[in-house]
Protein backbone atom coordinates (compact mmCIF):
# COMPACT_ATOMS: atom_id res chain seq x y z
CA UNK A 1 0.00 0.00 0.00
CA UNK A 2 1.43 3.39 -1.13
CA UNK A 3 0.18 6.95 -0.19
CA UNK A 4 0.56 8.07 -3.80
CA UNK A 5 -2.66 6.26 -4.36
CA UNK A 6 -4.75 7.66 -1.58
CA UNK A 7 -6.85 10.76 -1.08
CA UNK A 8 -5.76 14.21 0.80
CA UNK A 9 -8.82 13.08 3.35
CA UNK A 10 -7.77 9.25 3.53
CA UNK A 11 -3.60 10.39 4.14
CA UNK A 12 -5.26 12.57 6.75
CA UNK A 13 -7.31 10.41 8.42
CA UNK A 14 -4.38 7.88 8.59
CA UNK A 15 -2.22 10.49 9.75
CA UNK A 16 -4.82 11.55 12.52
CA UNK A 17 -5.32 7.65 13.65
CA UNK A 18 -1.42 7.36 14.02
CA UNK A 19 -0.94 10.03 15.73
CA UNK A 20 -3.88 9.41 18.07
CA UNK A 21 -2.15 5.46 18.70
CA UNK A 22 1.24 7.32 19.02
CA UNK A 23 -0.40 9.54 21.80
CA UNK A 24 -2.70 6.89 24.11
CA UNK A 25 -0.39 5.81 26.94
CA UNK A 26 -1.80 2.23 25.88
CA UNK A 27 -0.62 1.71 22.64
CA UNK A 28 2.07 4.15 22.34
CA UNK A 29 5.11 2.01 23.42
CA UNK A 30 3.45 -0.68 21.21
CA UNK A 31 3.32 1.70 18.12
CA UNK A 32 7.01 2.57 18.98
CA UNK A 33 7.89 -1.13 18.57
CA UNK A 34 6.17 -1.80 15.26
CA UNK A 35 7.97 1.29 14.39
CA UNK A 36 11.33 0.01 15.26
CA UNK A 37 10.65 -3.29 13.36
CA UNK A 38 10.31 -1.72 10.47
CA UNK A 39 13.07 0.55 11.35
CA UNK A 40 15.70 -1.37 13.07
CA UNK A 41 17.94 2.36 13.24
CA UNK A 42 15.87 4.34 14.77
CA UNK A 43 17.08 5.67 18.01
CA UNK A 44 13.67 5.44 20.55
CA UNK A 45 15.41 6.31 24.33
CA UNK A 46 11.51 5.79 25.27
CA UNK A 47 11.93 1.79 24.65
CA UNK A 48 15.80 1.43 24.97
CA UNK A 49 15.68 3.13 28.96
CA UNK A 50 12.78 0.67 29.41
CA UNK A 51 14.48 -2.40 28.11
CA UNK A 52 17.15 -1.86 29.90
CA UNK A 53 15.29 -1.25 33.30
CA UNK A 54 13.73 -4.61 32.42
CA UNK A 55 16.98 -6.58 31.52
CA UNK A 56 18.51 -5.32 34.66
CA UNK A 57 15.43 -5.99 36.90
CA UNK A 58 15.64 -9.55 35.17
CA UNK A 59 18.92 -10.02 36.45
CA UNK A 60 18.77 -9.10 39.65
CA UNK A 61 15.96 -11.23 40.15
CA UNK A 62 17.79 -14.35 39.43
CA UNK A 63 20.67 -12.97 41.04
CA UNK A 64 18.77 -12.89 43.96
CA UNK A 65 17.43 -16.13 43.63
CA UNK A 66 20.51 -17.61 43.66
CA UNK A 67 21.89 -16.44 46.84
CA UNK A 68 18.82 -17.36 48.05
CA UNK A 69 19.41 -21.12 47.04
CA UNK A 70 22.68 -20.51 48.18
CA UNK A 71 21.73 -19.50 52.00
CA UNK A 72 19.13 -22.22 52.14
CA UNK A 73 21.67 -24.29 51.42
CA UNK A 74 23.90 -23.09 53.78
CA UNK A 75 21.20 -23.11 56.46
CA UNK A 76 20.31 -26.46 55.58
CA UNK A 77 24.02 -27.91 56.34
CA UNK A 78 23.94 -26.04 59.44
CA UNK A 79 21.47 -27.37 60.87
CA UNK A 80 22.60 -30.87 59.98
CA UNK A 81 25.91 -30.56 61.34
CA UNK A 82 23.52 -29.82 64.36
CA UNK A 83 21.77 -32.53 64.49
CA UNK A 84 24.73 -34.42 64.21
CA UNK A 85 26.21 -32.60 66.97
CA UNK A 86 23.55 -33.22 69.41
CA UNK A 87 23.48 -36.54 68.76
CA UNK A 88 26.83 -37.27 69.18
CA UNK A 89 26.75 -34.53 72.25
CA UNK A 90 23.94 -37.44 73.93
CA UNK A 91 26.33 -39.82 73.83
CA UNK A 92 23.96 -42.23 71.36
CA UNK A 93 26.93 -42.69 68.67
CA UNK A 94 30.34 -41.53 68.39
CA UNK A 95 31.25 -39.01 65.18
CA UNK A 96 33.12 -42.01 63.75
CA UNK A 97 29.92 -43.36 63.76
CA UNK A 98 27.82 -41.33 62.05
CA UNK A 99 28.49 -42.15 58.63
CA UNK A 100 26.44 -45.35 59.66
CA UNK A 101 23.91 -44.47 61.52
CA UNK A 102 22.80 -42.37 58.56
CA UNK A 103 23.55 -45.14 55.82
CA UNK A 104 20.77 -46.66 58.19
CA UNK A 105 18.66 -43.82 58.29
CA UNK A 106 18.71 -44.28 54.28
CA UNK A 107 18.43 -47.80 54.41
CA UNK A 108 15.45 -48.05 56.60
CA UNK A 109 14.25 -44.94 56.06
CA UNK A 110 14.43 -43.71 59.54
CA UNK A 111 13.72 -39.99 59.65
CA UNK A 112 14.88 -38.69 63.15
CA UNK A 113 18.70 -39.06 63.82
CA UNK A 114 18.17 -40.04 67.18
CA UNK A 115 15.95 -42.95 66.49
CA UNK A 116 18.45 -44.03 64.03
CA UNK A 117 21.34 -44.06 66.41
CA UNK A 118 19.51 -46.16 68.97
CA UNK A 119 18.46 -48.57 66.19
CA UNK A 120 21.99 -48.52 65.55
CA UNK A 121 22.64 -48.74 69.20
CA UNK A 122 20.77 -52.03 69.29
CA UNK A 123 21.99 -53.63 66.47
CA UNK A 124 25.28 -53.73 67.65
CA UNK A 125 24.77 -55.42 70.92
CA UNK A 126 25.05 -58.89 71.06
CA UNK A 127 21.97 -61.05 72.32
CA UNK A 128 22.16 -62.36 75.54
CA UNK A 129 23.19 -66.19 75.54
CA UNK A 130 19.98 -68.54 76.57
CA UNK A 131 21.38 -70.53 79.79
CA UNK A 132 22.52 -73.79 79.03
CA UNK A 133 24.14 -76.51 80.86
CA UNK A 134 23.34 -78.05 84.25
CA UNK A 135 19.67 -76.82 85.42
CA UNK A 136 19.20 -78.16 89.05
CA UNK A 137 15.79 -77.29 89.79
CA UNK A 138 14.48 -79.45 86.69
CA UNK A 139 15.88 -82.55 88.19
CA UNK A 140 15.12 -81.89 91.45
CA UNK A 141 11.39 -82.33 90.17
CA UNK A 142 11.78 -85.95 89.64
CA UNK A 143 12.39 -88.63 92.28
CA UNK A 144 15.34 -90.71 90.43
CA UNK A 145 15.03 -93.11 93.08
CA UNK A 146 12.58 -95.09 92.05
CA UNK A 147 14.31 -95.48 89.01
CA UNK A 148 17.64 -96.99 90.38
CA UNK A 149 15.23 -99.52 92.06
CA UNK A 150 13.06 -100.28 89.46
CA UNK A 151 13.73 -98.39 86.25
CA UNK A 152 11.34 -100.40 84.02
CA UNK A 153 8.47 -100.38 86.73
CA UNK A 154 9.03 -96.51 87.20
CA UNK A 155 9.00 -95.66 83.24
CA UNK A 156 5.48 -97.83 83.29
CA UNK A 157 4.03 -95.80 86.35
CA UNK A 158 5.53 -92.48 84.44
CA UNK A 159 3.48 -93.75 81.40
CA UNK A 160 0.40 -93.92 83.20
CA UNK A 161 0.18 -90.98 85.08
CA UNK A 162 0.96 -89.17 81.57
CA UNK A 163 -2.16 -91.04 79.90
CA UNK A 164 -4.15 -90.42 82.85
CA UNK A 165 -3.60 -86.79 82.22
CA UNK A 166 -4.63 -86.93 78.62
CA UNK A 167 -7.83 -88.60 79.24
CA UNK A 168 -8.80 -85.60 81.54
CA UNK A 169 -11.63 -83.63 80.84
CA UNK A 170 -10.47 -80.33 79.66
CA UNK A 171 -12.57 -77.20 80.12
CA UNK A 172 -12.52 -75.13 77.51
CA UNK A 173 -10.43 -71.28 78.07
CA UNK A 174 -11.81 -69.47 80.17
CA UNK A 175 -14.48 -71.20 81.86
Amino acid sequence: MSLENLSLEQRDELAGLMQQLADTPETRKDILRLTRKIRPGLNVPELDIEDNTNSAISQMRAENEALKAKFSQREAVENLENIRRNVVKKGLVSEDEMPQVEKLMLEKRIADHETAAEHYNWMKQAAKPTPTGYNPSAIRQFDLGKYWKDPRGAAQQEAVRAFADLRKPTRPIGL
